[in-house]
């Protein structure tokens, strides 16, 4: 994350004295180390008390440590702490706003608060509130770019908003009742401008258009948007599984081993000097998993066993692939004619939470054994955003 050279007589996106303290808590975030990030989103809040910028990037920080292993994740702590945190940042944001040099950056964060609560609402299915948070944060933020066009961060929330809106709009029927609508093209123009002429959320839109490609199947794309994530955050945790992502979205499993095998080395090494809260560590269940399925893919069912095995013990704050793991673990026992292994598995399998159709199977497989000659319906990960879409449509 950079920011802007200030500008005489006009409201800064980030003021010059919160430069160091917000750059190391990007950093951190993308690390995935939430904790340290708190720590200097602290200290800016102290440095510019009436400034909403620390707010907002508190809001940000909370969404990733909620959001960056699934959306399905839930931590009522930290949910009530995400609203809780947008509408400081709205209170500060209307107090800023009433120096009229400040409205344009006013209007930036206040409506990307509103956003930030409208995505929220979406991924609980809250269709209603949802919709108006979304609308009343898209016209602040495109009054923000009215007043000053040189407050290049309004191109992502406003990009952001067509995106969904062209994509998940006629989907959802939910969101189509409200009669949202939008231009995917325009989104991708905007979120460009955004990660080429915005210093402050330059890596959010690389992100997010990471995430489009992916969604598109553009595959060169895509790569393309990675390079320029590791450029900023070679060590990035979140950004290492965007690359294992893309090689099994492509299938190359021998590819997805390998990064899976180098991720999972080093995220060991590093729990070995400071225990399981390694940030590495977070991602390893959904890792070691992924793993298992391209070795399953390739034929390689004991080591596809192991990797299942090992991703079902793994420290994660979201059980989802813990509990997938247990029900390919099942399966491969199947496959070995071991059936009361297998059997075993599938009664953890129902006695967690549900996730992905995961009962259906394990209830299923309990009456008859898995067989090869039946497709794997989890063998093929979908793009994040269709993942997604299936989320919230479930």
């Amino acid at each position: 994350m950079g920011f802007l050279v200030p500008i005489k007589a006009r409201s800064l996106p980030i003021p010059v004295e919160l430069e160091s303290h917000l750059s190391q808590a990007a950093t951190a975030t993308y690390n995935l180390d939430f904790n340290l990030s708190e720590h200097h989103l602290s200290l800016t809040e102290q440095l510019a008390p009436g400034h909403p910028a620390p707010y907002f990037l508190r809001v940000m920080n909370t969404w990733y440590n909620l959001s960056y292993d699934s959306l399905l994740k839930r931590d009522n702590n930290l949910e009530r702490l995400l609203l809780i945190r947008a509408d400081e940042t709205i209170r500060v944001a209307k107090v800023y706003a009433k120096n009229r040099e400040n409205r344009a950056v006013a209007y930036l964060y206040w409506g990307g608060a509103l956003g930030a609560k409208g995505w929220y609402h979406v991924s609980r299915k809250q269709w209603l509130r949802a919709y108006f948070s979304g609308k009343k944060g898209l016209e602040l933020v495109q009054k923000a770019i009215e007043l000053d066009p040189q407050v290049y961060e309004s191109n992502l929330g406003i990009g952001m908003y067509e995106y969904y809106a062209s994509t998940l709009g006629p989907l959802l029927k939910a969101l189509s009742s409200f009669m949202i609508r939008g231009n995917k093209q325009s989104a991708i123009e905007k979120l460009e401008l955004a990660e080429n002429r915005s210093k402050l959320v330059g890596i959010e839109a690389a992100y997010f258009l990471w995430n489009a490609a992916m969604d598109e199947n553009r595959m060169a794309d895509a790569r393309l948007k990675l390079a320029h994530l590791y450029r900023v955050y070679p060590e990035s945790p979140l950004f290492k599984w965007c690359e294992i992502q893309i090689n099994f979205y492509e299938r190359k499993w021998a590819e997805v081993m390998v990064l899976a095998d180098v991720y999972i080395a080093a995220a060991v090494r590093r729990a070995e000097h400071s225990g399981n809260t390694a940030q590495s560590s977070k991602l390893l269940a959904k890792v070691y998993y992924h793993a298992g399925l391209a070795a399953e893919n390739s034929g390689q069912l004991d080591r596809a066993q192991t990797y299942f095995i090992a991703a079902s013990n793994a420290p994660a704050e979201f059980a989802g692939w813990k509990v997938m793991a247990l029900l390919e673990r099942g399966k491969i026992y199947d496959l070995d004619g071991k059936r009361n292994e297998s059997l075993a598995m599938y009664h953890l399998v129902l006695s967690l939470p549900e996730f992905w159709d995961c009962h259906k199977f394990a209830r299923k497989y309990r009456k008859e054994p898995y067989s090869q000659a039946e497709p794997n319906a989890h063998s093929i990960i979908r793009s994040p955003l269709e993942f997604w879409k299936a989320e919230i449509n479930n």
